[in-house]
């Protein structure tokens, strides 16, 4: 029923388009870091709609001084190359160490770096041997004052000095993630995506501005009303301060930060080394305006702004206007993984759109193979369109194999929603690699059902943290299954309260497998209403499982008509393109949604085929029930093949037809023990009369020694789970063999020679 994970086929209709990685008034905003300072494109970390687009161009920002756009150069001439970087910041908070402190104070002060973003010198860059981390400017710069002796502590001042403002050559950027990205490219980005989103913190409004570009040394302009030093701290307790130091200088800023403290009569002056910088490397585009830098607040509003210094206190949501950064780096951190532009589909040859509206009026109508000729060829002229709706038809109908192929040539002529219907007829055959890489390709180009898919994929490689996260994210964009598929695996966890959440949301939103859960967790609270409307809303959806459901409970209610028409409706799909398939409830345009996992024989198909046929056996209409349970048995439903034996044999006198049937029966995977035992007992008195010629039988050796087989193949896998039945097992196969040399027939012989090499190697 709610056991599998499901897979989104989208439509080329309702493809989601990709949402734009950032945007801050009405211009888009990029990040770009020019190798070695020099002022063009760098490696794009998100795709644009189109390439062409002024607001979606990239190009590099410097604002350092000229020696930064000088190339470096080894010693035989040839120039340094290092490759640009994006890293997920997981230690947005960095302690800076206190200097000056040479004995053991009364008082323990500690000064840490908080920012949003950071550019990177790698180590050597600046000639250090470390590599340096240097924020943006208006970032948080908080002191703390704690007080461990007897005696009451103060930091009477503090004074700000620039001591060098050098070219700045940065080679990477780490920012912080206020939430999850928007799309998901490779499998190195989520893990440390997760862990900057959680490590993520708004920066505070700050206490006082450091203005480091000030003409004569730095002085603190204090924001609030009341004087904020000295700043005190009584014995036990700590007192903070929040700075935020502030320049326009594009340079790599070096200052010190320099404390006077005192307690009991001494006077200490510590002091901290610290960087900043206000090269973003953002630029913002517009179609009617060069390129203009960006300062830090503008991506990042809780950044201090000193020409908005109440902005942060009147930021309402700061998620929202917050820069989300789409690229990462490789797995061995070398340089952008860069993520294509969303391509355009090929042009359509001419007259194809007119041909294709001709095919799906044809297709509306009913007349499926004039549809199918005619998306043929538009899409032999070169109709990628006509391509992508072939693949539609064939795999409606049960053709998998022409659905790929069609597909593939809509996804070569650059059709995304063919990408990820290639993902999902991946993940039918079990080719999970062949499906991630269409997934991917699918996200590459915003197909947001593509991130339920690689979610089915991670899940069944047993990585569930990340189809969990993937899940998430669909779940965010209201893509169709996510919350169906994220409440599955919450109750394989035992986390029972979030999957009931999620199902519930799931079926308020439309999704019908999540209405038939919620049906359930109705019916086995009492809610017998409750469980009837979530039914019926499945039913009305055209859910199969929903109809069998509903019709369940009006036979139990008397209602038995209405209950039959519900279980005809869906077991006449039986044998048709709709097994196993169920609709979106937004259309005939909607995609289809596939199950994966989970067995046939459990669809609301095949068991409103077996309860039909139990129906009509009840009445005595026997040729009914017939029909149906050979529909449902067809499928694989267990119960209506021991049902078909039984009647066959009893009713019908149809031995040839028992036969038939028990051989179906007895290779059943998870047939039930009490199943197989009344089978063999059967097989095996059947073959004992046909042997001896007693009751109405004439001696049959043939059907005996086929009744033998069955009732040796049933022991031996009852055997297989108690021993009790290896003597029933060792003695239907003795059987065997001598009705296999009494009947001379070859068939029987082979049986024999088949039964008793499997005895012989259980030992």
């Amino acid at each position: 029923m709610a056991g599998s994970a499901v897979l989104a086929a989208t439509d080329v209709h309702t493809w989601p388009p990709y949402v734009a990685v950032a945007a801050v008034s009405a211009l888009s905003i990029r990040l770009a870091l020019a190798r070695h300072g020099q002022r063009r494109p760098g490696p794009v970390p998100g795709p644009a709609r189109n390439t062409q687009t002024p607001a979606e161009a990239l190009a590099a920002t410097d604002q350092g001084s000229p020696a930064a756009t000088s190339e470096e150069s080894r010693a035989d001439g040839a120039p340094v190359t290092r490759g640009l970087s994006v890293y997920e910041m997981t230690r947005p908070v960095r302690t800076v160490p206190v200097q000056g402190l040479t004995d053991d104070p009364p008082f323990t002060v500690r000064a840490a770096v908080h920012s949003q973003l950071t550019l990177i010198a790698s180590p050597g860059l600046l000639g250090l041997p470390e590599a340096v981390h240097i924020p943006l400017t208006g970032h948080n710069l908080l002191l703390s004052l704690t007080a461990t002796g007897q005696d009451e502590v103060a930091l009477r001042s503090l004074r700000a000095e620039v001591t060098d403002r050098l070219p700045l050559r940065a080679d990477g950027v780490s920012l912080a993630r206020p939430r999850m990205p928007d799309m998901v490219l490779s499998a190195d980005l989520l893990e440390s995506a997760q862990r900057a989103a959680r490590a993520y913190r708004r920066l505070r409004h700050p206490d006082v501005a450091v203005l480091l570009d000030a003409s004569t040394a730095p002085v603190l302009a204090e924001l609030g009303a009341d004087p904020l030093l000295p700043l005190t701290a009584a014995p036990g307790t700590s007192a903070n301060l929040t700075c935020a130091p502030v320049t326009d200088d594009g340079r790599w800023v070096r200052w010190r930060l320099t404390a006077e403290i005192v307690c009991a009569g001494r006077v200490w002056r510590p002091w901290w080394d610290l960087t900043v910088t206000a090269t973003t490397g953002f630029s913002a585009y517009s179609a009617d305006a060069a390129p203009e830098p960006q300062p830090v607040h503008a991506p990042y509003p809780d950044h201090y702004d000193p020409r908005n210094p109440d902005g942060q206190r009147t930021t309402e949501s700061l998620v929202e206007r917050s820069f989300h950064l789409v690229g990462h780096t490789s797995q061995d951190g070398g340089g952008f993984l860069q993520m294509p532009s969303r391509p355009e589909p090929d042009p359509e040859p001419p007259g194809a759109a007119r041909a294709v509206r001709r095919a799906a009026a044809l297709a509306r109508g009913g007349d499926l193979p004039g549809a199918a000729e005619a998306y043929r060829a538009a899409a032999e002229a070169g109709s990628g369109q006509a391509a992508y709706r072939l693949g539609r038809l064939a795999q409606n109908h049960g053709d998998p194999d022409g659905a790929v192929r069609w597909y593939e040539m809509a996804a070569a002529r650059r059709v995304p929603a063919a990408y990820n219907n290639l993902g999902a007829l991946a993940v039918l055959r079990g080719d999970l690699d062949t499906a991630e890489r269409w997934y991917r390709q699918a996200l590459d180009v915003g197909d947001w059902a593509a991130a339920v898919g690689l979610g089915v994929v991670l899940e069944q490689r047993g990585d569930e943290v990340q189809a969990e996260e993937l899940w998430r994210l669909a779940s965010g964009q209201d893509v169709p299954n996510a919350d169906q598929n994220l409440a599955v695996l919450y109750r394989r966890q035992g986390r029972l309260r979030e999957a009931d959440e999620r199902f519930t949301r799931a079926a308020e939103a439309g999704d019908v497998q999540a209405a038939v859960h919620v049906g359930f967790r109705c019916h086995e609270a009492g809610d017998q209403a409750g469980a009837k409307r979530w039914w019926r809303a499945a039913a009305d959806a055209d859910n199969a499982e929903g109809i069998f459901y509903l019709g369940l409970l009006l036979v139990r209610e008397g209602r038995t008509e209405e209950g039959q028409r519900l279980w005809e409706r869906a077991a006449e799909r039986l044998g048709t393109h709709r097994q196993g398939v169920t609709r979106a409830p937004s259309g005939p345009d909607a995609g289809t949604i596939q199950r994966v996992g989970g067995s046939g024989a459990e669809s609301g198909e095949v068991q409103a085929a077996y309860y039909l046929g139990m129906l009509h056996l009840e009445r005595d209409e026997h040729e009914a029930a017939l029909t149906w349970w050979t529909r449902a048995a067809g499928a694989g439903h267990a119960d209506a093949v021991f049902r078909l034996c039984e009647l066959h044999l009893n009713v019908r006198g149809d031995l040839a037809e028992c036969l038939r049937w028990a051989f179906v029966a007895v290779e059943l995977e998870g047939a039930e023990a009490v199943r197989l035992e009344a089978l063999a007992a059967g097989m095996r008195s059947i073959a004992e009369h046909l042997a001896e010629a007693a009751g109405p039988y004439e001696p049959d050796p043939g059907n005996a020694a086929a009744a033998c087989f069955v009732a040796a193949e049933s022991y031996r896998r009852l055997t297989a789970h108690d021993d009790a039945h290896r003597p029933a097992w060792e003695d239907s196969v003795q059987r065997l063999a001598a009705l296999a040399e009494w009947s001379g027939s070859a068939q029987a012989r082979q049986w024999a020679a088949s039964a008793g090499a499997r005895f012989r190697a259980a030992g």
